[in-house]
């Protein structure tokens, strides 16, 4: 079950080898399905259980404008879904609650309200860092010119500021950042996990931050943040962005 965990994979249940047909128990098991956006961080919290707890499970991306789909799963426009034996359900943390079931892997959240401060001072900051390169990478959900264009246009910020701007200012702002991230880096406990003993739904609230942030070229990552963030990757099974990164 990834860093601390020991459910099986079941055999074959990922061997994608070219030309291979299915075997019987494969047809037969259905598999959750969960629908996701790549860069969306309530949906990698959602697909972070799944890695923690070795499970698997098929991983659907929409378009950024496909509301047909999540419509006729939980009657809106909201990812993720979780969808399983005909039945579907949204909000991350209730299914990251549902798939870690009654032998749970996390351990609860210890209201890290320091951690919480410091992801409120910045949280400006790094949606100036991270909506525009977002707006620009190659994602699956945006697949298509619409799609993108969707996602641009209700990403605007509120104050006008346009992603060009933010763009120029990359100096700026990455060099703003780079004096935050050591004041993060000193309230982790661990580089496996936020707190001493284990995985919690701290890590699970966490990382999708910081795998965001992998999209923003230039950042100096404390040595402890950046390994905690791969370490997770890893455990999670979440790959980050940083190829994208510009």
């Amino acid at each position: 079950r990834g860093r601390g965990a020991s459910a099986a994979r079941p055999a074959g249940a990922h061997s994608g080898e070219w030309g291979r047909s299915a075997t019987e128990a494969e047809l037969s098991t259905e598999l959750p399905t969960l629908y996701v956006y790549d860069h969306c961080p309530f949906c990698v919290r959602a697909r972070m259980i799944f890695g923690l707890r070795g499970l698997p499970y098929k991983l659907a991306f929409l378009l950024n404008d496909d509301v047909v789909t999540p419509t006729k799963l939980i009657g809106k426009k909201v990812l993720p879904v979780l969808e399983e034996q005909g039945k579907a359900m949204g909000e991350s943390l209730d299914i990251v609650a549902k798939v870690d079931g009654s032998d749970p892997v996390l351990k609860p959240s210890a209201d890290r309200e320091d951690i919480a401060a410091w992801q409120k001072d910045n949280r400006m900051l790094i949606r100036k860092l991270t909506r525009p390169r977002v707006a620009e990478a190659i994602l699956p959900e945006f697949a298509t010119k619409a799609s993108r264009d969707t996602w641009i246009k209700n990403h605007q910020f509120a104050d006008g500021t346009q992603f060009d701007e933010c763009l120029q200012a990359s100096s700026d702002l990455i060099e703003e950042l780079n004096g935050q991230l050591p004041k993060l880096d000193a309230l982790l406990d661990s580089d496996v996990s936020v707190n001493a003993g284990g995985v919690s739904y701290d890590d699970i609230t966490l990382f999708p931050l910081l795998r965001t942030l992998t999209l923003v070229k230039g950042v100096a990552w404390p040595e402890k943040l950046l390994q905690y963030t791969r370490n997770m990757a890893d455990a999670s099974d979440v790959p980050l962005l940083e190829k994208m990164a510009c």
